[in-house]
């Protein structure tokens, strides 16, 4: 298996790449965030070469994180290298990682190819996964109300050191105890369901 393939950027476009290394030009598929230096200038990709009964295809990836997050994902029923690489267009390693502990389903169908059962597969196959194999904080936001009393609570929550998830889960807890709170009141409540996590 090819690892990885150094050399220099012969042409790229959409989601594919050409880099030329000891006269040879290698067509990769990769994600669509994946950075690009001008043509003519040194690349490194880490790849992962699929062998089928109609071709051989190179996939190439900027980290060695994002290539397993591809392979994890390719473990998933019903997910192909398209639909994996267009999650990876979409969401960074520790976004998809964010979304997949967070259970947001609503993230996951933005991407183009993947269905509401699609999402719940990935969600429910590599939740362990994931969450054990990707390290460092996540760089995930929840879709969470940004006008109103809940908005204003989680971004003053955010601001004193909680991670979106955490925030949007004590609120959500303390406006259920009482819907009509106001911001200063919501913030109280939602740092008393908080405290048992710090």
């Amino acid at each position: 298996m090819i690892a990885y393939i150094k050399g220099s950027l012969a042409t790229a476009g959409a989601g594919w790449a050409i880099i030329e290394t000891h006269g040879i030009g290698y067509h990769l598929q990769i994600p669509l965030t994946t950075p690009m230096p001008g043509r003519g200038q040194e690349i490194k990709l880490h790849t992962y070469m699929a062998v089928r009964e109609d071709g051989i295809q190179l996939y190439g990836f900027a980290a060695e994180e994002q290539r397993d997050c591809f392979l994890a994902l390719l473990d998933v029923a019903g997910v192909g290298p398209k639909v994996a690489l267009a999650v990876l267009s979409t969401l960074s390693p520790n976004q998809l990682r964010g979304v997949i502990i967070d259970n947001d389903v609503n993230q996951l169908v933005k991407v183009p190819g993947v269905g509401k059962k699609t999402a719940q597969r990935i969600i429910l196959e590599l939740k362990d996964k994931l969450k054990a194999s990707l390290a460092g904080p996540v760089d995930y936001v929840p879709e969470v109300p940004t006008q109103g009393a809940i908005g204003d609570a989680l971004a003053a929550l955010v601001a004193l050191g909680y991670s979106p998830s955490e925030a949007r889960e004590a609120v959500t807890k303390a406006q259920s105890k009482d819907a009509q709170q106001d911001v200063s009141a919501l913030i109280k409540l939602a740092l008393k369901e908080l405290t048992p996590l710090k």
